[in-house]
């Protein structure tokens, strides 16, 4: 019964259960299911499951004009953070039928550009651009080769384009009234790279959270890393113990910073959490084994994942589906590396 080369067809299912290969093409395609009988479609189910049948996804491209590929991006695959995204948008994917093809852009503009422009000479059906700032050129080529694309990790001013961000203003300000309630009031704050959205976010959300309890942190108190490392880390924190203001608390704005400060704080005679409350974010796997466990802010990034699938899944379905932005809430995750300072 099989076809030539041993490959399943849909004359092979249909002649077995007796109906038309356009019957058998509507019950294996999700969106038409709805068109035969639940009774038929059972069967053909049954049946193609039973020989083994494969779609092939030449014959689908030449017919559809899709490849059933989606273009992922992320700027750096060894943050903990971009695994947890991959695996809810590849969940979400997969489950839809769709095949996503994974790049690396490295936290470079130049080489995200390039990598967009090599899948869209590979007629990726879509794409999924998690960037702190996606290249202007990718969203201007997207809409003019009319590929649908979803953002994630931050929103774009374009009604077009669907994004899926997190609150990191509300994150800072849940770290904030944390330390505040513990007795903090001189509290330093070292800084992400400010040229990505949450960087930014981050940085103006500890700003504003502090002056919403009457606090201006000193800028002496106030440190720049370039990138999210334990040596950008141990470098801010010798900084902000070097310019002489005294801190009994130190806010970081992920949890790669925090680690590389208690190292730092203990060469000066500082430990966590007895003279220093120290906090991260993200709530990375490791937050949980440093020592001492970190406090940090966990943001749901395998729920952004799945939620950028399911946006760029509706657009694919439905190119008339409205553009919608999804904005998700991080939660404060309280650990060892926080305690309440006592006067004196």
């Amino acid at each position: 019964m099989n076809s030539p080369r041993g490959r399943v067809t849909l004359k092979d299912i249909a002649t077995l259960v007796g109906v038309h290969t356009s019957t058998v093409s509507r019950v294996l395609n999700p969106n038409r299911r709805t068109m035969v009988s639940d009774e038929i479609a059972e069967r053909i189910v049954a049946v193609a499951e039973e020989l083994g049948y494969r779609p092939n996804p030449l014959a689908y491209g030449l017919k559809t004009n899709r490849t059933g590929s989606i273009g992922v991006v992320v700027p750096d695959i060894v943050n903990p953070i971009f695994p947890e995204t991959v695996q809810g948008i590849e969940d979400i994917l997969i489950d839809a039928g769709y095949m996503p093809f994974l790049s690396n852009s490295e936290h470079k503009a130049e080489r995200e550009l390039r990598i967009v422009e090599n899948m869209r000479d590979q007629h990726v059906d879509g794409l999924i651009v998690a960037s702190g700032s996606p290249h202007v050129a990718i969203l201007m080529a997207c809409k003019e080769d009319g590929i649908p694309l979803v953002l994630i990790h931050r929103t774009w001013d374009d009604p077009e384009i669907s994004a899926v961000s997190y609150d990191d203003s509300l994150g800072a300000r849940l770290m904030i009234d944390h330390l505040i309630s513990l007795g903090h009031r001189d509290i330093a704050y070292i800084a992400g790279p400010l040229d990505s959205a949450g960087g930014r976010d981050r940085y103006f959300g500890t700003k504003d959270a502090a002056q919403a309890h009457d606090i201006v942190i000193d800028e002496r108190l106030f440190a720049f890393a370039d990138s999210n490392t334990e040596e950008e880390g141990a470098r801010c924190c010798r900084e902000l113990i070097l310019n002489g203001k005294s801190f009994s608390a130190l806010v970081t704005a992920h949890d790669s910073l925090a680690a590389g400060c208690i190292g730092v704080l203990a060469e000066h005679g500082l430990s966590v959490p007895e003279d220093v409350s120290l906090t991260g974010y993200s709530d990375t796997l490791y937050a949980a084994m440093m020592t001492p466990s970190l406090t940090s802010i966990r943001v749901p990034y395998y729920e952004g994942g799945a939620e950028a699938a399911r946006l760029l899944i509706d657009r694919l379905q439905n190119p008339d589906a409205p553009v919608r932005r999804i904005r998700i809430s991080p939660e404060l995750i309280v650990r060892e590396s926080t305690a309440r300072r006592f006067a004196g």
